[in-house]
């Protein structure tokens, strides 16, 4: 028997995935974005390693960690061990740029994903799929076009380059995260202005190491 969804259960399944993110997000208030270098793509022994450091600050309280979303088998393989060892942390991918990017995010299992810049077809495609996807943009009249498409979470980058027009307490009802070139040293400053979370990337992760600053927060 072939069951038939219609668009209001579409619409429900998706609206859960973005409720379940912004709860999750109010309590653990920034995503760390690593980006492995190709070693730890590559050789077992870098990658096992770069595995433990994630357990590691995962087992301090971690809760959201992102990856770069990369066309390979070798990202497959990660993101699907990651997803397998740390079921119970919400883990997605950055740079997302096309269909396929996000058949591979949900081939995986991932919770969420993030486009560095507004694409409305793109995003419309997730939500057909029931996939979270968060746009980044800075620009005013791109906020106002996701809004109409019923974008509930939104990323603003590079947030220190924001159009001066944009003003996002304007938007209650949007959850805003701030991203681009961020520490853990800014997430009072961002939280202070209205934005429910930062993304800590570069200065969260070198490529080798997890900022120690990031262990001392969570041990709060």
């Amino acid at each position: 028997m072939q069951i038939i969804y219609n668009d209001d259960y579409k619409t429900s399944k998706y609206l859960e995935k973005v409720d379940i993110f912004q709860k999750n997000i109010s309590d653990h208030p920034f995503i760390l974005l690593a980006r492995p270098t190709k070693k730890i793509y590559e050789n077992e022994i870098n990658q096992n390693n770069f595995i433990k450091s994630v357990g590691e600050i995962i087992e301090k309280g971690l809760n959201f960690l992102e990856l770069p979303w990369e066309d390979s088998d070798n990202w497959l393989t990660l993101m699907r061990i990651l997803r397998l060892k740390f079921p119970n942390i919400q883990i997605g991918s950055s740079t997302i740029k096309n269909k396929k990017s996000i058949d591979d995010c949900l081939r995986i299992g991932l919770n969420f994903s993030m486009m560095r810049f507004w694409d409305k077809e793109l995003f419309n495609y997730s939500k057909e799929k029931n996939f979270l996807l968060i746009p980044g943009l800075r620009h005013l009249n791109h906020l106002n076009e996701a809004i109409s498409c019923n974008c509930k979470i939104i990323k603003i980058f590079p947030v220190k380059e924001k159009e001066q027009v944009l003003d996002i307490n304007n938007f209650k009802k949007i959850t805003f995260i701030g991203a681009g070139d961020l520490s853990i040293k800014d997430l009072d400053d961002y939280t202070s202005l209205g934005y429910k979370a930062i993304i800590i990337g570069q200065k969260g992760f070198d490529g080798e190491n997890f900022d120690p600053q990031i262990f001392q927060y969570l041990k709060k």
